[in-house]
């Protein structure tokens, strides 16, 4: 299947992203991953595919309904639960849906519901405990933490942190636009502020969130953050600036507790000079590799190699191929397919990740093309 269409497809969550290493993954060859609609549709709501991790197959397994405009996914570690971003009818604030997984059919069943104390909610992570769900706020520009019950069901917020500031760009950081958090390196929970350059930093206690020995993360001015990802190596985290179109490498020193800022390069071609936002970014499960996504007159995935030791990212390529504003991707457990959400034309490109180099494009006799460059995308 080369790219499959459903209304407004925009957020992936795979059922197995728990899993940071293909060595820890038992020997699978089906994994099923979620779709969230972000539509008011009633008829809409989240999709459950499988994949085919042979063949790159995907099939429909079931659509749960009845969700107002379901957007950004996340799962438990332990994949009994899921929890999804969405309207609830006849409120202002944002809500969250908790709902239980079926692990044979992909189907989920609704637990309940919350309203999140803030507007524009566009994040939800669970900490690595499976105790808690954050939200993060772009409208409001605050964080929220809600606890998690035994039977995955989910209580009221128990915390919720206001962001204060602002930024140089007039249009987009006029005041604080929360757009990411999750528990990550150092076990902080990590809070991206888009309007305010910072990446806040808190430490999870019996529900509230904590501001610690360290605070925060400074960004350059302007380049508004928006998605980090980690390396399995927990050493280095990427962070993608939306407003400039790069990524930032950090190191985490973990005795001193500090970060330090060792590189910041382009996700775009270096004649690029027009309008565009930056989206998503993922590490490869193996650490090698890097990809962020970019949004507007360049839709694209910019792919890059991580030096082992170093942690430093230097460009492969940077992939076009049916990709339709690039909102959210997902990387399958075994490192070896990109799923592209596109936004504009409502569908999802499935890639084939050349991860053993010129021969690996062999093994799929469904390519377009070949590359032979180490970890590029091909569109299958």
């Amino acid at each position: 299947m080369n790219s499959f269409h459903k209304t407004l497809l925009l957020f992936l969550c795979c059922t197995f992203f728990a899993c940071q290493s293909t060595k820890k993954l038992p020997n699978l060859k089906t994994i099923t991953f979620y779709v969230g609609t972000a539509t008011n549709l009633a008829t809409e709501g989240i999709y459950a595919y499988e994949l085919n991790l042979q063949t790159g197959e995907t099939t429909l397994k079931n659509k749960t309904t009845g969700i107002l405009n379901p957007s950004f996914l996340a799962l438990s570690s332990n994949n009994q639960f899921l929890y999804s971003i969405q309207k609830v009818e006849g409120q202002k604030e944002s809500g969250v849906s908790a709902f239980s997984v079926d692990r044979n059919t992909g189907a989920l069943q609704l637990i309940n519901q919350q309203t999140t104390k803030g507007k524009g909610a566009c994040y939800v992570g669970v900490d690595k405990a499976n105790k808690n769900v954050l939200i993060a706020h772009y409208g409001s520009g605050s964080v929220a933490n809600l606890p998690i019950q035994k039977d995955g069901s989910l209580g009221a917020v128990s915390d919720l942190v206001q962001h204060e500031g602002s930024s140089i760009n007039l249009e987009r950081q006029k005041g604080p636009h929360a757009h990411f958090i999750r528990q990550g390196i150092g076990d902080f929970i990590y809070a991206t502020d888009l309007g305010i350059d910072k990446i806040m930093l808190y430490e999870l206690e019996n529900g509230q969130l904590k501001v610690g020995k360290t605070t925060h993360i400074d960004l350059v001015a302007g380049a508004g953050p928006r998605h980090i990802a980690f390396h399995p190596n927990e050493q280095f985290l990427y962070v993608m600036n939306e407003l400039v179109g790069s990524v930032t490498v950090f190191e985490y020193d973990k005795q001193q507790q500090i970060f330090k800022n060792l590189q910041t390069i382009s996700s775009l071609p270096t004649d690029f000079n027009n309008f565009n936002k930056s989206a998503d970014i993922h590490v490869h499960p193996s650490g090698k590799f890097l990809y962020a996504s970019n949004r507007g007159f360049y839709d694209s995935i910019a792919a890059f190699t991580i030096h082992p030791k170093t942690g430093l990212l230097a460009l492969i390529e940077i992939e076009k191929e049916s990709i339709q504003w690039p909102r959210n991707f997902a990387i399958s457990p075994d490192g070896r397919y990109l799923l592209c959400a596109n936004l504009n034309d409502d569908s999802i490109s499935l890639f084939t990740i050349d991860v053993g180099c010129a021969n690996e494009a062999k093994k799929f006799p469904n390519f377009l093309q070949e590359k032979s460059s180490c970890s590029g995308l091909v569109y299958t």
